[in-house]
């Protein structure tokens, strides 16, 4: 009887601390309402460098775009997963990205292959890995507790999408396209690519979606400051207007590709293109001055709180420039085998 009672105790045992262990494993640490997982012009930019917490996450582009970690200076590399990455967003706990393993095999694999692509959430604690959604997908965001996403399926194309953290409340936000990569106040302002390409706010909690600015726009990047943007109706020059769409300001008035500006908003960098004179510049906001950081053609302009990233249009090379030097080398992270 005795040894009955001990063998039933020793089970309970057992069982607790299974479920206990399945339980904490399974948790989920939720956001405060306002996280954003990224700045919106690294998302504009394929999302490939995201810092948060004193590390930056990246497509490392010395390893088929794996993805990887270092320290803010660039040291400490440390490889995390084998999946290609882009749209990277990060929080305390996690690193969210789309998969994009159709790049890792034949060039004649669609970028729809729904097997190799998806969004996903790894646990910085253990490296687990769940998927949020598993599908073709364009930029994706975190805010709150919520991945927006551009999500596409061949009867609807591309629509913007919402799933949470905890993969709970999936579903369809807007029949629009929009590309959702800057939040700001709960506010979603994006250049519609529906019926026209004016800037829209959307509210991610009423839903409510209101034109704020009639003008083709490209790009908008909200800031404490305004937003900024690329006024494709201008000769593609670099604008800032006010929430209530007024007050607009030129900032840049030479045909602009692509941009992205500092978490501070002190400076704003931008690819200059469509000419002889091609170039990456850097605009200081607070005196005006502009000067650039290196010609020819280049893309995929990526800030983190020490360096700048961008990419030759030929995937050749990466460059990281130095924001408190100025200085700009080669960016050659190593290729490192997972531990």
């Amino acid at each position: 009887m005795k040894k009955t009672i001990i063998f039933i105790f020793v089970l309970a045992l057992i069982i607790g601390g299974f479920t206990a262990l399945s339980h904490y494993s399974n948790k989920v640490y939720y956001n405060e309402e306002d996280v954003t997982g990224n700045l919106a012009g690294n998302l504009y930019n394929g999302g490939l460098y995201c810092e948060v917490d004193g590390t930056i996450y990246f497509s490392n582009p010395a390893d088929d775009g794996a993805l990887y970690s270092m320290a803010p200076d660039c040291t400490d590399v440390k490889k995390l997963s084998t999946d290609k990455v882009a749209s990277i967003n990060a929080d305390e706990h996690y690193i969210y990205y789309s998969r994009r393993n159709y790049a890792k095999e034949s060039s004649t694999i669609s970028i729809f292959n729904f097997e190799n692509t998806g969004i996903y959430r790894y646990t910085k604690k253990n490296g687990k890995l769940k998927q949020l959604f598993g599908g073709a997908n364009g930029v994706s965001c975190l805010y709150g507790n919520t991945i927006y996403y551009q999500h596409y399926d061949e009867q609807t194309a591309i629509q913007l999408y919402g799933v949470g953290i905890d993969r709970e409340h999936e579903g369809k936000i807007s029949t629009d396209g929009g590309i959702p990569a800057s939040v700001y106040g709960g506010i979603l302002y994006y250049a519609a690519d529906d019926k026209d390409h004016y800037l829209h706010a959307l509210n991610l909690n009423t839903k409510e979606d209101q034109v704020i600015f009639y003008d083709n726009c490209f790009m908008p990047v909200a800031m404490p400051g305004g937003i900024y943007y690329i006024a494709s109706s201008d000769n593609y020059a670099i604008y800032r207007i006010g929430y209530d769409g007024g007050d607009p300001v030129k900032l840049v008035d030479e045909f602009c590709f692509t941009f992205n500006i500092t978490e501070d908003e002190k400076f704003l960098f931008y690819q200059i293109d469509g000419g002889d004179d091609n170039r990456l510049v850097c605009l200081d906001l607070t005196t005006g001055i502009s000067r650039t950081i290196m010609d020819g053609n280049f893309k995929q302009i990526n800030i983190t709180s020490q360096f700048v990233f961008f990419t030759d249009f030929s995937d050749l090379y990466t460059y990281a420039y130095q924001r408190d030097t100025g200085i700009v080398n080669r960016f050659e992270p190593p290729v490192l085998k997972m531990k």
